[in-house]
């Protein structure tokens, strides 16, 4: 159950708001090392705070820490910032005990709001949106409408969803439809 379906047949315009995000840069980081010592190595090599458990984000300069996996973080933040996380990692962690890979080109990211956006994320999958099983504040890596896709809820009503390039139009595609198709259905 995913908390939304009474507002399925709402989605409409109205309801969702679909944009898309541009962001500067992201580095991907990936450690040999326990959680606990990666994100400890990390804040003294790199200056940067790296959330320790699944699903938080951190935001703190330079940008933002997303947790992948326990030892797996995607930064996204300034160009700047990220050749200064890839120089500072080159020169700090020369046995690459964590790796630091540019992953800029990589991702494409859109904000979805409105008090629809929920439901509209939940006609693509199984993933359970409501507030108990997603808190706000919170990211998860999941597969909504055969895509792969990094879903971070910012606020209540407020979703960022990051997707591979590539698959950018035919995400784009089925959000434009899913709502175009939910908004025949509201009037028919």
């Amino acid at each position: 159950m995913t908390g939304f379906a009474s507002e399925l047949d709402l989605i409409d315009r109205t309801r969702v708001r679909i944009k898309d995000l541009e962001t500067d840069a992201h580095v991907l980081l990936v450690s040999v090392l326990e959680t606990g010592d990666a994100v400890e190595t990390v804040r003294e090599t790199m200056g940067i705070e790296l959330p320790g458990e699944a699903g938080q984000v951190n935001e703190s300069a330079p940008g933002y820490a997303f947790w992948l996996s326990p030892r797996s973080w995607l930064l996204r933040m300034s160009q700047a910032g990220a050749e200064t996380a890839l120089d500072a990692a080159r020169t700090g962690l020369p046995d690459y005990s964590i790796h630091a890979t540019p992953y800029s080109d990589a991702l494409a990211w859109f904000e979805i709001s409105g008090p629809g956006a929920g439901a509209l994320l939940a006609r693509g999958g199984f993933l359970t949106l409501s507030a108990d099983g997603f808190q706000t504040g919170h990211f998860k890596r999941t597969v909504l409408a055969d895509v792969s896709l990094l879903i971070w809820r910012r606020d209540a009503e407020t979703w960022e969803v990051a997707c591979e390039r590539s698959r950018t139009k035919y995400f784009r595609d089925w959000l434009e439809s899913s709502i175009a198709i939910q908004a025949e259905g509201a009037t028919s």
